[in-house]
Order: C-alpha cells, then sequence, then structure tokens
C-alpha cells in the first residue's frame, strides 16, 4: 500500500509538471521546438542514466535508491520556481535541470517492478495482479494530476504549480522510508559486467529480444502522441491548457480501466494472448487518428488506447519479471527501459519539427505504422512461447555472474 501510495502522489505531483512546463516554455517562447526540445532532453537522460541506474540500484538495494531517487527530485523541481524567482532560470539552465531529474526515471521504474516479487512472490498470476494494481495506481494519476495541472496552469500560471510536483517527490520519499522495508542488494558481479550484462540478456533470449524492439515502436508511436496533445491544444483546440489536462485525463481513465480489467481477464486468457489481443486493437485505434483529429475524436482514441495499454503492460512486465534470473532484474528492467526511452526520446526531439512543417495526418500515420510494426512482433515472440507460455526464465537458476 505504501508503494502504491508512493505512486499515486509522486507521479499525480509529476503529470502537474507535465501540463506546466511544456505550457510554460510554449507560452514564453512560442516554439513547438523547444517545447519538444524539454521533454526530448528529460526522456534522453531517463535513455542514458537507464542502464549505470539499474547497476546503482542493484548494488544499493531498490529501498535505498528509491529514497535517494525521491529526496533528490524533490529538491531538483523546487529550483526551477525558485530559480525563476530569481530571475536566474535561463533556459538552458531548465534543459539542465529537466536532464538530471529525468535520470532517476528508468533506475526507478525498474526498482518498483523488483519489489514486486518480494512482496508478493513468483506466481505469475499473483505477480501479474501485482503489476495491475501498480499500473492502476499508475494511470489514477492521471484522473488526479492532469486535470488539476490544467486548471491550475489557468488560474495561477505554470510556474507556480511545480512547487505541487517538488512536495509530492517529499510525500513518496516519507512513504518509502517509514513503511516499505524491503529492498534486498542484488548479487553484483564486475562494474564492466553489470553494465552489459542486462542488455546481454535481453539479447540472447529471443522472446525478450522481441518484446523489446516492439517496446521500441510501441514507445515511438505513444510519445509522438502525448507530445503531440499540448501541441494540439495550443494551435488547434482554442489555445486551453485545460484542454490538456481533460485528454491526458481521459487517457487516464481508459487506462484505469484497462489496468483493472486484467484481472477478471486473466481467469480466462493467457497472458501472452491478452498482449496481442490488446497490442492489434491498439494499432487499429491508432489509425483512427489519421482519418479524424477532432478533440472528440481524439478523445476517444486516447481513452480506449488507454484501455488497450492496460492489457498489454501488466502481462508484459509480468513474463518480463518471471523470464528474468532474479540477480539480473534491475539490470534487465533497467536496460529495456533504457533502449525504449532512447527511441522515445528521439521520437520527442521529431515530434515537433513533424507538426511544424507537415500536416498532422502524417505524423499520426507514422505513429499508426510504429505500433502496428510492434504488434507483429509480439505476435511472432507467442510462437516462440509455446504452448504454455509461462514465461518461465530459459536457463534455471542463471544468475548476474552466470549471464556476464
Amino acid at each position: 500500500m505504501a508503494l502504491l501510495g508512493a505512486e499515486v502522489v509522486s507521479v499525480s505531483g509529476s503529470l502537474v509538471t507535465r501540463v506546466a512546463l511544456p505550457w510554460f516554455v510554449l507560452a514564453t517562447t512560442g516554439s513547438v521546438a523547444r517545447m519538444s526540445l524539454v521533454l526530448a532532453v528529460q526522456m534522453l537522460s531517463m535513455a542514458i542514466w537507464g542502464i549505470p541506474g539499474g547497476v546503482l540500484a542493484a548494488r544499493l538495494g531498490t529501498r535505498t535508491f528509491m529514497r535517494i531517487a525521491d529526496g533528490s527530485r524533490a529538491a531538483l523541481i523546487a529550483l526551477v520556481p525558485l530559480l525563476y524567482g530569481m530571475d536566474l532560470l535561463t533556459f538552458p539552465v531548465l534543459l539542465g535541470i529537466v536532464f538530471v531529474v529525468g535520470g532517476f526515471f528508468t533506475p526507478y521504474y525498474a526498482s518498483q517492478r523488483v519489489l514486486l516479487p518480494e512482496l508478493v512472490g513468483d506466481d505469475e498470476q499473483l505477480l501479474t495482479r501485482a503489476n495491475s494494481l501498480l499500473g492502476v495506481a499508475n494511470r489514477v494519476t492521471l484522473l488526479l494530476g492532469a486535470p488539476l495541472g490544467g486548471v491550475l496552469v489557468a488560474a495561477f500560471g505554470a510556474r507556480q504549480v511545480l512547487w505541487i510536483d517538488a512536495a509530492s517527490f517529499l510525500v513518496a520519499f516519507l512513504l518509502i522510508s517509514l513503511f516499505v522495508q524491503t529492498g534486498k542488494v542484488a548479487p553484483t558481479t564486475s562494474s564492466r559486467g553489470e553494465l552489459v550484462a542486462g542488455v546481454r540478456f535481453l539479447w540472447q533470449d529471443r522472446v525478450l529480444r522481441l518484446w523489446t524492439v516492439a517496446n521500441v515502436g510501441f514507445e515511438m508511436a505513444w510519445q509522438c502522441v502525448f507530445a503531440a496533445i499540448p501541441i494540439l491544444a495550443f494551435s488547434r483546440y482554442d489555445d486551453d491548457p485545460r484542454v490538456v489536462g481533460v485528454l491526458l485525463a481521459v487517457f487516464g481513465v481508459g487506462a484505469v480501466t484497462g489496468n483493472i480489467l486484467v484481472g477478471p481477464l486473466m481467469k480466462a486468457v493467457k497472458p501472452i494472448k491478452l498482449m496481442i489481443c490488446g497490442a492489434i486493437a491498439e494499432s487499429l485505434v491508432l489509425w483512427v487518428a489519421v482519418i479524424d483529429l477532432h478533440v472528440v475524436t481524439f478523445g476517444v482514441v486516447l481513452c480506449l488506447g488507454g484501455v488497450f495499454m492496460g492489457f498489454i503492460e501488466a502481462p508484459t512486465t509480468a513474463l518480463q519479471t518471471r523470464r528474468t534470473p532474479s540477480g539480473l532484474r534491475p539490470q534487465s528492467m533497467s536496460a529495456f527501459m533504457t533502449l525504449t526511452l532512447v527511441s522515445g526520446s528521439l521520437a520527442l526531439s521529431l515530434t515537433g519539427p513533424a507538426f511544424a512543417h507537415f500536416q498532422t495526418r502524417i505524423p499520426f500515420t507514422v505513429v499508426a505504422s510504429l505500433y502496428s510494426f510492434g504488434t507483429l512482433l509480439l505476435m511472432v515472440s507467442s510462437t516462440r512461447l509455446g504452448e504454455r507460455a509461462t514465461g518461465e526464465p530459459p536457463v534455471s537458476g542463471m544468475t548476474a555472474k552466470d549471464s556476464a
């Protein structure tokens, strides 16, 4: 409960910033390219520090790393309004702060997922439900933080609401410190071995290799969609920041619904089949945005996209966790996130120029094509899992040292 509570509080604050920060850049510079650059720098940082951060989380223990990450981000986010008030916040300084904050994300995400087997065990059904609950906690924040961010930005301005994000990380730090009493230190190898062990394991495992490439396509597609929300609100939907919050909340409604439905559906459908059905449906939904981008239609696309994303995320994470030896989980999870976030950063950096130079139908055609390609790879991976589709580790008893 403390882990879920920390997720709700900190991500709600971050979603307030997700509305405030791009809007701040758009309002002060009028440049969609600069807005995309801010988002891309944050995601690039997630990618650059993902693998080293995963090694650090394994060495310190996941709980210790999460506390360091939450405390550091609270201080860094507070710097933005503080420096702005002192007239010291230049654009390069803002990029620097965003870069450092982003560096904590990937290993923090991996640490959460590594903690789950320690809390609930390795049973596939139970682990999938636990991941689904964590997904619900994450998506519920879209119903809280996103609309609140739009209202607060409209009422008080983007700078003032950044204090909320800083406070949310402080609350998360306290929840993890006081109530989460697990988070083992994983067995380690040499520094060089640790850095490559996660990537090597993903590459050598035929199923995880396909999932990683598929996730690259999924990440690029959805980062383009999320970056398009403030751009369309600013240029097409009446220049209203509240529209950003509403659209993110609509996506959140769908995502929460999807994660809730995973539990009952798991009783009738195997995880791999649920993943594939969700991916196929998601691909079809994204092609709708190519045809029509009225605000209502776009809202429906986001809502349904959130539903089907829930069908993909929890089973994928659970199967990936069980397929990976425990000593390699922090490095493998961080490597998986790093490789996908590199692609997401590239997509974000290209989204602004794409919308500035082409009709909106063009970037959304690319989005739908990328997702369709990832779906095809998931379908191929299902044949390699075999009839049982249990996600068992391919080598019994494999350790971080064995893989390295």
